[in-house]
């Protein structure tokens, strides 16, 4: 479904995407983990279209992305869903036109459609009856599930969750856990989520690839990775404050 080959992005000076290579097979679930600020999010935004690379290409159902310009980047990116870190609504619109926002702006569907649409992907993360709130009136759980909703409504082919547990309590990082894995299920979507929460990566994924250093240095089976012996690998999952990757860490600072 996304072919990765390659990757190089820098910011500055500084190499964020080094020779990043990954194949994401079609109704998959994939969780990228890797330390804050490594360059999970900057590899989700490469794979629609957001940034480019430096060099090296990504691929999306046969299609390069970087090539693509206008209407057919906007075609390749109504394939996706995302739901972004912190559920990004917004605030001035209802839940309704949340939701609906994609079908809204790139699509002639008459009102009568999208509002079903919208009504039905609510009700596929147990929301009901609430398309005329204001994003201000949602608790974080129900912001993260309007995302969601958001995220679905276009029946999307790939929906990508960056960092989706973040901010909630165990209780509700767990029912989202348990969406993305119904949602998967029940639309056969091809998922990719970006997370540093193990407990979210260990259920929800059927293959967990670490991001490092620019590269993805390791990838397997949950249970695989759980019982990695790769010493950075291991210091991250175990969230050890000593370990290769601390230690490099600190040899990069000059006092």
């Amino acid at each position: 479904m996304i072919k990765i080959n390659d990757l190089h992005k820098n910011f500055d000076s500084q190499a964020v995407l080094n020779g990043l290579n990954l194949e994401i097979k079609k109704g998959e679930t994939i969780v990228i983990i890797g330390r804050s600020g490594c360059g999970k999010s900057v590899l989700l935004k490469h794979m629609i279209g957001i940034l480019e690379p430096d060099s090296g290409e990504v691929i999306v159902d046969g299609q390069r992305v970087a090539d693509l310009k206008g209407k057919d980047l906007v075609q390749l990116r109504m394939k996706f869903g995302m739901l972004f870190q912190g559920a990004a609504l917004f605030d001035s619109l209802d839940v309704y036109e949340n939701v609906g926002f994609a079908l809204i702006e790139h699509t002639k569907l008459p009102e009568a459609e999208i509002r079903k649409r919208v009504r039905r992907a609510l009700e596929s993360v147990d929301l009901v009856d609430i398309e005329h709130k204001k994003p201000a009136e949602l608790s974080g759980g129900m912001k993260k599930r309007v995302g969601l909703a958001r995220a679905i409504c276009n029946t999307p082919q790939i929906v990508l969750y960056d960092e989706p547990t973040t901010g909630l309590d165990p209780i509700m990082a767990d029912m989202i856990n348990d969406l993305i894995i119904r949602l998967q299920s029940q639309l056969k979507i091809t998922s990719i989520v970006v997370t540093h929460d193990m407990t979210s990566a260990y259920k929800v994924g059927t293959r967990i690839a670490m991001l490092y250093d620019g590269k993805i240095i390791t990838q397997g089976s949950p249970n695989e990775i759980r019982n990695t012996q790769d010493p950075v690998v291991r210091q991250f999952i175990n969230g050890a404050a000593k370990g290769p990757i601390t230690d490099k860490r600190n040899n990069d600072f000059h006092f």
